[in-house]
């Protein structure tokens, strides 16, 4: 459940930049998630490192470990790929598509997701963010960075502390990949002072370490950008793959 939420999350990321690139944008970077517990399950630690693909109104995403995910800002939909077993799932980021096709014909169940968007924001009400920027500098893969921490409450989503790198040697708008990350938290109460908190850091983060903490569980995990350049895809990059059948459901 964890990786599709990060799968979802980091292609929601690259929005902005996949409706405004000039040109192809190639980004690598690495990830690790310690072991956790929650709801009585155990986690193991997880290792990875992702390419992704950025051009105007596509994006994606490969992951070392068989799956891609590509982005199609036109129809505001999500295409889930499981290369090994030559399947691909649809999900769509609309948020009250999403709820309508979760609750199917059952009219309970539409009934309920209609009370959803409301439920949610007492839910997520009160967000709030703070950066501290700490004057620490030091050089990460070759970028110039400076040291900020990040203290965030989503409300239902948990509490993060991070300690944050920043360089703005890349010309990539953080602020509106941070934005579109969170696009399904958008219309929520204290969104807006979130992201007026965010504009305290000055260009694109390339290394974060987080603890969050939510349902009772503390999941650490980092993130580190290795490379970031600007070429021409490779051809077929944003295109579903030729004989993959469509499925509910990506499995995993």
């Amino acid at each position: 459940m964890k990786t599709k939420r990060t799968c979802l999350i980091l292609t929601l990321a690259v929005l902005a930049l996949a409706a405004s690139a000039r040109a192809d944008v190639y980004l690598k970077q690495k990830t690790h998630t310690d072991a956790f517990q929650m709801m009585g399950q155990s986690r193991p630690a997880k290792d990875g490192t992702s390419v992704i693909w950025i051009a105007e109104n596509m994006a994606r995403i490969d992951n070392d470990e068989g799956t891609s995910t590509l982005f199609a800002a036109d129809k505001k939909v999500l295409y889930m790929i499981d290369h090994a077993n030559k399947q691909y799932a649809e999900m769509p980021l609309d948020f009250d598509k999403m709820m309508q096709e979760a609750a199917g014909d059952d009219p309970e169940a539409k009934e309920a997701m209609a009370k959803m968007p409301g439920l949610m924001k007492n839910m997520m009400g009160g967000m709030s963010a703070k950066v501290t920027e700490t004057g620490e500098t030091k050089t990460i893969n070759g970028w110039p960075c400076r040291k900020y921490l990040v203290e965030m409450n989503m409300g239902m989503a948990g509490t993060t502390s991070s300690e944050t790198w920043a360089t703005e040697d890349l010309k990539i708008d953080y602020l509106k990949v941070f934005t579109a990350a969170s696009a399904m938290m958008a219309r929520m109460p204290g969104f807006e002072n979130i992201i007026q908190e965010m504009r305290k850091i000055k260009g694109f983060v390339v290394y974060q370490a987080s603890k969050t903490k939510m349902m009772g569980s503390e999941m650490g995990s980092t993130t580190e950008l290795l490379e970031a350049s600007e070429k021409p895809a490779p051809a077929g990059t944003y295109d579903l793959p030729a004989g993959y059948k469509k499925v509910k459901a990506i499995k995993g």
